[in-house]
């Protein structure tokens, strides 16, 4: 605001896992105010002369909204509501739907992991977990904000699994320290963090530690399979999806950027390959992946069938022929959807 000296800018000043708008004076340049005060994501658009802005805010329990506001937060309208009443699409569902408990867990380096866990209410004993993985550069998945991804989530937890997040360091809007330490480290320091997650989930009442699971896709469906390479004996089952299992059959743009130049760091891409590991699966896999996928080739998955079957391994696929990365499609994405649950019920 040109008139005031005031500067608007969204960040994650209090907390990673929300993303608000903060003010700051130009001429009072340490002093930063938070203007959005609901828990969640708030997307914002200014108007030119930053007099009002536009709100696109989501979190957990709220589906995306959108309203126009004064640049000191006063709300003025909706532009769109979305409130859940007994005539939205969400409604019969929102009394069953679980809340996830939010966590910090410390990496050895000491840098602080966020976590989010879904507890199934109405079971006895000890249950089945799940780490639902992603793990990669880019991507953040411990947030306070509407996803389509919750509603396999929630099916689980309904099921009577405890799924569990866990951004290790590399992950999303944590700053370079954090992103740094996988640099030519691909698949080791994010399993690394992982575990330590899963250390954690052995600490509570709730989880059977011999029956937790991994599942992730694509960057996640590569993690997936290094723990069950890795860590054979923490991993009972895993479910990946789409994975990348040789880094140089991947873009050279994103995968230079993490791993080095595969001329000159060529033992760097073996060691963050999973050819190397593959000899330590012990536990039941699934692979799935999309024929069609132009993002991460089906030519990774099938180099790992053959590597498998070379060792005598035994494993279970499913292909999804016409699909590309993501598999989509209202009857594709169900029988996915149908294939990871029935999985999951059947080996862990």
């Amino acid at each position: 605001n040109k008139k005031t000296g005031d500067i608007y800018f969204t960040g994650r000043k209090d907390t990673p896992i929300e993303s608000h708008l903060y003010k700051v004076n130009i001429n009072k340049p340490l002093q930063i105010s938070k203007v959005s005060k609901r828990e969640g994501f708030h997307r914002i658009a200014f108007s030119k002369d930053a007099s009002v802005y536009i709100d696109s805010f989501s979190n957990y329990m709220q589906p995306p909204q959108v309203s126009l506001h004064k640049a000191n937060g006063q709300h003025i309208t909706w532009m769109e509501e979305n409130k859940v009443d007994k005539d939205h699409p969400f409604y019969p569902y929102k009394s069953d739907y679980i809340k996830p408990r939010f966590g910090t867990l410390t990496a050895e380096d000491g840098q602080t992991l966020h976590y989010r866990i879904f507890e199934p209410v109405g079971f006895k004993g000890k249950r089945p977990t799940i780490n639902y993985v992603y793990g990669g550069p880019g991507v953040q998945r411990v947030t306070n904000t509407w996803s389509v991804r919750n509603a396999l989530i929630q099916h689980l937890v309904q099921k009577g699994y405890v799924v569990f997040q866990l951004d290790n360091r590399g992950s999303y809007q944590r700053g370079k320290k954090f992103e740094d330490p996988i640099y030519k480290h691909l698949g080791e320091i994010e399993l690394v963090d992982q575990l330590t997650g899963v250390d954690y989930l052995k600490t509570l009442d709730i989880v059977d530690p011999d029956r937790i699971g991994i599942y992730g896709h694509s960057y996640g469906g590569y993690m997936t399979i290094m723990g069950m390479f890795k860590a054979p004996d923490v991993f009972k089952v895993g479910v990946s999806g789409a994975p990348v299992t040789d880094w140089g059959l991947y873009d050279t743009h994103y995968t230079e950027r993490y791993a080095g130049h595969p001329g000159k760091d060529n033992q760097d891409y073996v060691i963050s390959n999973v050819f190397k590991y593959a000899d330590g699966l012990k536990g039941d896999m699934l692979i799935y992946h999309g024929m069609a996928d132009d993002n991460v080739l089906f030519t990774n998955a099938t180099k790992l069938f053959k590597h498998l079957q070379d060792l005598g391994k035994e494993f279970d696929v499913m292909t999804y022929p016409g699909s590309k990365h993501s598999i989509r499609g209202k009857k594709t994405g169900l029988h996915l959807a149908k294939t990871i649950v029935r999985y999951f019920d059947k080996n862990l």
